[in-house]
């Protein structure tokens, strides 16, 4: 073999190891990772279960952690869905500390739930600033609706060895702004309760919010397909108002005989009557809430006594409204109601009377029960409350009404 054949043989040997070796075992460059990875297709994430929670002071967004809590996030998940949430209250308020919601209804009213939902608090999920987690009595699977956000770093809350704490479940993903409002209202004590807001602060609704960020609706199928959504374009009274007969449908029209739009709506009130079957039950309510309202509220009463409303009703309109009569006191109201037939000892008496006198306070009392603010307001079967602007208009507000009339009709059949 010539002398520069085994020269060059080993030279050749050792670069054909060499490329092999690049080429099986090597770590790429930078510069051809970067290529590789710009060519390769990503890897598909799931995209996090996010709900958007609207409160008279803004909204704010929760990202819920169905990973690592998976009971908890379907649990909160179930009363979303419900509208369970829709009008309840942040109730509960400790700066530094945490702010709390999602058991009561204004007055302090706590409101039934489902069964609890077992513990998770040791998920890894830790009580800090902006996580949200599920409030709890002293035993470790009470959880139920109410939950809590995270003002600080409440390592005390976390589990601890064989302790269980409270279970983080979600973090604000947006809105903390709204969070600092809530944290920042002052706080009084309530009968039992401690730390409750002095102005009420409602959960308006929680929806969940799809993957394109458009909100998902909980009301009902029925209300869908009716336009009318309850917070919306009607009221559900916290507490329902016991009615006067149980067997029939009430509804309550609140009007006073110096409001222009109760005259200008009367009418219609008519004719709308005139519709309805037998298992509808109608009523006038004088709503009181100032000097005036009283009179005339009184003034409505003693014509009840009187058997004379279905005569008097409609020209005590007119004289206040339209006429602008002065109608202010006993005896300007006596010499109204004198060309009916009534001297002014009789009107006297019955104005004044003990009967009168109750249904009057009554009348304040209901007021304030049906948390009435305008007149005219209508309420169904001591359950709804409906008004003209929230309906968006007097034709949407009958169909309303009738759509809510219809719905308590078939509870009745059940």
């Amino acid at each position: 073999m010539p002398k520069i054949m085994k020269i060059l043989i080993p030279i050749l040997i050792a670069l054909a190891a060499y490329f092999a070796y690049q080429t099986f075992f090597s770590v790429p460059s930078e510069k051809k990772s970067s290529t590789s990875q710009s060519q390769a297709k990503p890897q598909s994430k799931s995209k996090a279960i996010e709900v958007v929670v609207e409160t008279n002071l803004g909204e704010f967004t929760i990202e819920l952690n169905s990973e690592k809590a998976p009971k908890t996030v379907a649990n909160f998940l179930k009363y979303v869905d419900e509208g369970f949430y829709n009008n309840t209250l942040f109730h509960r308020i400790i700066p530094g500390f945490m702010v709390q919601g999602g058991g009561f209804v204004k007055g302090m009213k706590e409101k039934p739930t489902h069964p609890p939902v077992a513990n998770e608090s040791f998920n890894g999920l830790l009580n800090y600033n902006g996580t949200i987690a599920m409030a709890r009595k002293p035993a470790a699977d009470s959880a139920t609706s109410q939950f809590f956000i995270n003002l600080g770093s409440n390592r005390n809350l976390n589990s601890n060895d064989n302790k269980p704490g409270y279970a983080v479940f979600g973090k604000i993903s947006d809105g903390m702004d709204t969070i600092e409002k809530i944290a920042a209202a002052a706080t009084t004590n309530l009968g039992p309760y401690q730390d409750v807001p002095k102005e009420d602060i409602l959960i308006l609704s929680v929806s969940r919010i799809t993957t394109d960020g458009v909100k998902i609706s909980n009301v009902s199928n029925e209300e869908k397909k009716e336009g009318f959504i309850s917070g919306e374009h009607y009221l559900v009274l916290d507490e329902p108002i016991a009615t006067s007969n149980s067997n029939k449908i009430e509804v309550l029209e609140a009007f006073s005989y110096g409001c222009g739009h109760c005259y200008g709506i009367d009418p219609d009130i008519t004719e709308w009557r005139k519709q309805q079957p037998g298992d509808v039950d109608f009523i006038h309510f004088p709503a009181v809430w100032n000097k005036s309202m009283k009179l005339y509220a009184r003034t409505y009463y003693a014509a009840k006594e009187l058997n004379l409303v279905s005569k008097t009703h409609t020209p005590l309109f007119e004289a206040i409204v339209v006429k602008q009569k002065t109608l202010s006191n006993e005896a300007q109201l006596a010499d109204f109601f004198e060309p009916y037939g009534i001297d002014k000892k009789l009107f006297g008496d019955t104005f004044n009377s003990t009967k009168i006198n109750k249904q009057l306070e009554q009348a304040e009392a209901n007021t304030r029960n049906y948390n009435l603010a305008s007149v005219p307001e209508f309420i169904i079967n001591g359950k709804y409350r409906v008004n003209p602007m929230r309906a968006g208009g007097q034709e949407q507000m009958f169909a309303l009404i009738n759509f809510l009339v219809e719905k308590e009709r078939k509870l009745l059949k059940l």
